[in-house]
């Protein structure tokens, strides 16, 4: 009965942390690491920064997949299960309709919301789908302070032991933050175009962090109608836009086909893959220096 009137792979999620119980406590025997569970990559290596060898991290997206309409594996399943906390990013896709019956089902799993201080507390375990930022938000030095400070925070809360190894680390992160937001800002001093093309809107945060105006060729989540592409090309033509993003995970023909039409180049970005720092630096010299060698599908 159940099971008809939930989403298959949260039926698999349910059922999977009562058939891992008893194997997951073996496992917390077997390791003396805090295990975690975190949404995306970047998460994840925020996290690893920050507590380093304390704690053994599992990133439940993988590389390439798309969080809208992203479906669970059994290793997923089997990660909540055995993890003490759950760290997920706020209103990414599958999380909208997720979480709150992951807390209900599982209220030994603690469920941290990364962007707790951009979109107050009157959010959390809420299953809205409405958010007051974008979703993206580690895309910018902003998001990744937010992000880093309640991982920060929540491990303190949860292992009060290390304390003095988080602090290290947090203040690591936060130095190296520090330092990538100096070299934003001194590059983007300066460029050709303060706007650009993206399909997804995923640089939103980033755009207003330094004056940016992005151009989203994607409706509300669906395939742009012409109207909108005509209307889109226009604008752009007038701001003189010089790249178009496309995220790692759509289809480029579209976008190709954009960029071709105003004489600019398509560059791929990988918004949820590990490296956030490499990402940031990838959009910026994209959008600073349009002679450079920058990968392009």
């Amino acid at each position: 009965m159940i099971c008809s009137s939930l989403h298959r792979p949260l039926c698999a999620l349910l059922l999977g942390i009562g058939l891992l119980t008893s194997s997951c406590q073996q496992g917390e025997q077997r390791s003396t690491r805090l295990q975690i569970a975190t949404t995306i990559a970047p998460a994840a290596q925020v996290i690893t920064e920050i507590a380093d060898s304390l704690v053994a991290v599992t990133t439940l997206l993988p590389q390439g997949n798309n969080p809208e309409n992203y479906e669970p594996t059994p290793q997923a399943i089997q990660a909540l299960a055995s993890s003490t906390a759950y760290f997920y990013m706020g209103d990414l896709g599958f999380e909208r309709s997720w979480v709150e019956r992951i807390h209900t089902m599982q209220p030994a799993l603690q469920l941290v919301r990364l962007d707790q201080d951009l979109v107050g507390p009157a959010h959390h375990h809420s299953g809205s789908s409405a958010h007051l930022h974008d979703p993206h938000y580690w895309t910018s030095v902003r998001g990744l302070q937010s992000m880093g400070k309640s991982i920060y925070n929540s491990l303190c809360r949860i292992d009060t032991t290390h304390r003095a190894q988080y602090d290290a680390g947090y203040q690591r992160f936060v130095h190296r933050l520090e330092h990538v937001e100096r070299t934003i800002k001194e590059q983007l001093s300066d460029i050709p175009s303060r706007a650009f093309v993206i399909y997804h809107p995923s640089l939103s945060e980033f755009a207003e962090e330094y004056g940016l105006k992005q151009l989203v060729i994607e409706q509300d989540g669906k395939e742009p109608t012409p109207q909108h592409i005509q209307a889109l090309i226009e604008e752009a033509g007038r701001l003189g836009v010089r790249v178009v993003f496309i995220q790692q995970e759509f289809d480029s023909k579209l976008i190709e086909s954009i960029a071709k039409e105003l004489g600019a180049r398509m560059v791929v970005i990988n918004p949820l893959g590990g490296d956030w720092e490499e990402q940031l630096l990838l959009i910026t010299r994209a959008l600073s220096d349009t002679t450079s060698s920058i990968p392009t599908r």
